[in-house]
């Protein structure tokens, strides 16, 4: 029996989890889960619904069961349980409350993805990065259909959109108005069970019968053109009607090109807002923010070592963050800034261990442009070519610390001189282009994603 306590070791455990799991499966599935106990060498993990335990365990088992003995330090078994005092099980996790947490929606019933009870205004930090997507979602949950519709939230991953949807969606319902929250693979999933099960109507009736729609990841509609027609009518009839609509995307709706014409149109008709990364002083009043959440106090010196190392993403942030309470806790040390460059040290170890190569990076830049790693070390100058090659570049570089010369010979015996120009040249747009400052976001994530 591990001699740490179940909900620091599953605290630790989710860590390290936020680090591999899609962000949507880990807020989902994850994030709201406890451990509660540690019996017979076996993790109890509390979750909010019978729908989370058994998705845990069906899918995810065997990541959780290595993650938990590679923090444990031996072999443990996992079970997913319940959480008590609530429908279907739905009761207080580590004292919050979770209403329509992860169930499965019925034909007649709410389309519903879980709600954070910590992603609300009050816990959202707001800076220079964010403030005018912030102000954007909060006329939306105060002036409902009144004063912008729709509201469109753009950013690279992990930067605080969900955060605004879920904040409107809190703010909202505590005023007694209905809210839908769903994410557009769960709209076209849906759609396309409403076909097969012929029940259309009722498909659309739950859509349009709400006072606000809010959708997440709109872009996963590209492709799919029945879905982006009958998202088309839905969203005409609920603008129509005076409801309010927020859509959240890693891209404006002009960059959206893969979408029906008249779809885009609707989209950008009203308020756009974008989150960029978050300067320095934005990224230490977040963690605090996450520390004070904790009740936990985190020395200054700490919270600047965790600000200088994620750049890019609040919900890294946030995981550091957890990382190094966890060890503390686990430990029984003091928070101090030895603990914390422990905590990173370990992290950075298993990144170095999984990181990508060259030629990966090259095919992941070339998979975000929809391009092939041939063109892109090829000698085309076509402008969609030479703004990935340049990207790929700049990455390389910067990254994965390729010099300027071995860059400049994987794509097709470039001069050094030629790859420095292109790799600055990416630097300087990025100052005033939103769309390739998302690009970066996005690749440098899936840069930064354990390989397994």
């Amino acid at each position: 029996m591990p001699v740490m306590q179940p909900r620091a070791l599953w605290q630790a455990v989710l860590g390290e989890l936020e680090l591999e799991v899609a962000r949507p499966s880990y807020e989902t599935f994850l994030r709201d889960t406890a451990g509660t106990a540690c019996e017979s060498n076996r993790l109890i993990v509390m979750t909010p619904s019978p729908f989370v335990a058994e998705y845990l365990q069906q899918k995810l088992y065997p990541l959780v069961r290595r993650t938990v003995e590679r923090v444990a330090k031996e072999p443990l078994d996992v079970r997913f349980q319940v959480a008590p005092n609530g429908p279907n099980g739905n009761g207080p996790i580590n004292g919050v409350a979770h209403p329509q947490a992860s169930q499965p929606s019925s034909a007649a019933g709410p389309s519903m993805l879980p709600l954070n009870q910590r992603y609300t205004f009050e816990t959202f930090v707001v800076g220079r990065s964010n403030q005018f997507a912030h102000a954007a979602a909060v006329a939306a949950a105060d002036f409902p259909g009144q004063k912008y519709n729709p509201v469109f939230i753009y950013s690279g991953v992990g930067l605080g959109k969900t955060h605004l949807l879920h904040a409107i969606a809190h703010r909202v319902m505590a005023r007694g108005l209905s809210v839908i929250y769903a994410s557009a693979e769960q709209f076209t999933n849906e759609f396309v069970a409403s076909i097969r099960e012929g029940r259309v109507p009722e498909f659309n009736a739950r859509f349009t019968g709400a006072d606000v729609l809010l959708m997440d990841d709109v872009f996963i509609f590209s492709g799919k053109e029945q879905t982006q027609e009958k998202f088309f009518h839905i969203f005409n009839e609920l603008h129509q009607s005076g409801k309010q609509i927020v859509l959240a995307s890693d891209r404006t709706p002009a960059e959206l090109t893969s979408l029906i014409a008249r779809l885009r149109s609707r989209f950008g008709m009203g308020l756009i807002g974008d989150i960029q990364t978050p300067d320095l002083e934005t990224r230490l009043a977040i963690l605090r923010s996450k520390a004070d959440q904790q009740r936990v106090t985190v020395p200054d010196d700490v919270l600047m070592v965790l600000a200088r190392k994620v750049q890019r993403s609040v919900r890294d942030l946030e995981g550091n963050l957890n990382r190094v309470l966890a060890l503390a806790e686990l430990t029984g040390a003091p928070i101090t800034k030895a603990l914390a460059i422990q905590a990173l040290e370990s992290l950075d170890a298993r990144r170095e261990r999984s990181s990508v190569t060259p030629p990966a990076l090259v095919n992941i830049v070339a998979s975000h442009y929809s391009l092939s790693p041939e063109a892109l070390r090829g000698p085309s100058r076509q402008k969609k070519l030479a703004l990935g090659r340049h990207v790929a570049m700049m990455l390389l570089h910067q990254e994965l610390g390729v010099t300027l010369s071995e860059i400049g010979r994987m794509f097709g015996g470039r001069d050094h001189s030629t790859v420095d120009h292109a790799c600055k040249k990416v630097e300087s747009l990025a100052n005033s282009d939103t769309s390739l400052r998302a690009d970066l976001v996005t690749l440098r994530e899936a840069l930064q994603r354990p390989l397994d």
